[in-house]
């Protein structure tokens, strides 16, 4: 009868182990692609699961990417750098950094685990506040993921493609971790 028991407690255990595997898969996965989005700021991307390459940087962004915050007129010694090393501005290369300035948009980049217990967990950039001319971070992301045409800036994708270029890994991981909590019943 002892082995019935046994037997009958660990089934009645599934539910929970999957919850936890499901938790730990989300947390996981949600970390994957964090990274997979800060990593593709500064770098042009290319097209990837329907989302266009990124469109090169004009001239005049470059320059003024280059320009002393303190200094009217003055390039910076990175500036001064890029026109050495290219003779203009707007060269296409990953010097161009795209989307990345003062880093503080992938300093935002995070998580958000609050609707764990409902099976979400949330990647995306942290609104908070900025002293910047550009606004929050949250606002700025917004504007290059999804391009703002007004004002001729097109889209330029990191976390939609993160999401996309990772879900086979994201896949995997939630089987480790369904197996690992199954291995768990017999002990």
């Amino acid at each position: 009868m002892g082995d019935f028991n046994d037997l009958y407690r660990a089934l009645g255990n599934i539910p929970n182990l999957m919850a936890k595997a499901e938790k730990n898969a989300l947390k996981k996965g949600a970390s994957i692609v964090m990274g997979a989005a800060k990593e593709k700021l500064g770098t042009y991307q290319a097209g990837s699961g329907g989302y266009k390459s990124w469109v090169k940087l004009r001239p005049e962004t470059i320059r003024k990417k280059h320009m002393s915050k303190t200094k009217a007129g003055a390039l910076t010694r990175a500036g001064r750098k890029y026109m050495k090393k290219h003779g203009s501005w707007g060269a296409g290369g990953n010097d161009d950094s795209p989307l990345v300035d003062s880093g503080h948009l992938r300093q935002a980049i995070t998580t958000d685990e609050k609707q764990i217990k409902k099976g979400v967990v949330y990647v995306g950039v942290a609104t908070g506040k900025s002293n910047s001319k550009k606004g929050d971070p949250g606002s700025y992301a917004a504007t290059h993921e999804f391009g703002l045409e007004a004002k001729n800036i097109p889209a330029r994708p990191f976390l939609r493609p993160a999401l996309h270029e990772n879900k086979a890994k994201i896949k995997e991981i939630a089987k480790k971790e369904v197996v690992k909590q199954i291995r768990r019943l017999g002990h």
